[in-house]
């Protein structure tokens, strides 16, 4: 199995309070790994270590085989690319400009010759032709939410971080979403993503990560973890995905 990312004995403890224990997962290639649990249960904590935007008390992260914690910031940018839950921009960037934040990280390098090209082909792609000019402060929740993805998408990097992506999105978002992860996942990426939405996460999703209380309770395929028991232990209350 080649490993996309890896925790290895990973925990994260800030205020003497635990945020994530100490963890062992692996982020398969070429799979949607698909994390739930209810809230602070440690899934943007365990996102935000292998994004590299937190560091490990204990433990080590790796983002392929390369350890996050000796990565340069670019090079973790060119590694993975995260789209967390806080999208807030205050100036009146048009939607094309954020979008095409997503290049900075191969600003200098031979990539950045594509970087028009790429950002018209996902504006394109993503649908969001009408929005290119407009200010993103004058979108909605779920239009800013599709702009960002964009942003992520036209980064370029192997492996997809998301967290709570689909909070705002409407059904056709979601199926924008859905179709976009699907595709950079076939291309040979992979991706993680964090959702409530527990019944199409079983649906989308190869590998599933099933949390409480900062802690792993289950990981494997996601027809497998993804179960009434499982997300009833996790949960605290009776869960009928039937």
């Amino acid at each position: 199995m080649t490993a996309a990312a890896r925790l290895i004995e990973a925990s994260l403890e800030t205020n003497r309070v635990m945020r994530l224990h100490p963890t062992t997962v692996t982020v398969r290639t070429g799979a949607v790994t698909a994390i739930v649990g209810a809230n602070g249960s440690g899934k943007s904590s365990l996102l935000g270590l292998l994004a590299g935007d937190l560091t490990a008390s204990h433990g080590r992260v790796l983002l392929g085989d390369q350890d996050v914690a000796r990565m340069r910031p670019r090079e973790r940018a060119r590694a993975r690319a995260l789209l967390s839950q806080d999208r807030h921009v205050s100036f009146g960037f048009t939607a094309e400009e954020v979008i095409s934040w997503g290049r900075s990280a191969w600003r200098g390098s031979p990539a950045s010759a594509d970087d028009r090209r790429i950002v018209d082909e996902v504006i394109e792609r993503q649908g969001l032709e009408e929005l290119r000019r407009r200010p993103v402060t004058m979108l909605s929740g779920g239009e800013r939410t599709r702009v960002h993805l964009a942003r992520v998408l036209a980064q370029q990097s192997s492996l997809l971080l998301l967290d709570e992506a689909d909070a705002d999105l409407d059904l056709v978002g979601r199926h924008v979403l859905d179709t976009a992860v699907q595709s950079h996942v076939s291309a040979g990426g992979s991706a993680v993503v964090i959702s409530h939405d527990i019944s199409r996460a079983r649906r989308t999703s190869d590998d599933a990560i099933v949390m409480s209380h900062g802690r792993v309770l289950a990981h494997g395929p996601a027809s497998q973890v993804l179960t009434n028991e499982q997300l009833s232990t996790a949960f605290g209350i009776p869960v009928d995905l039937a």
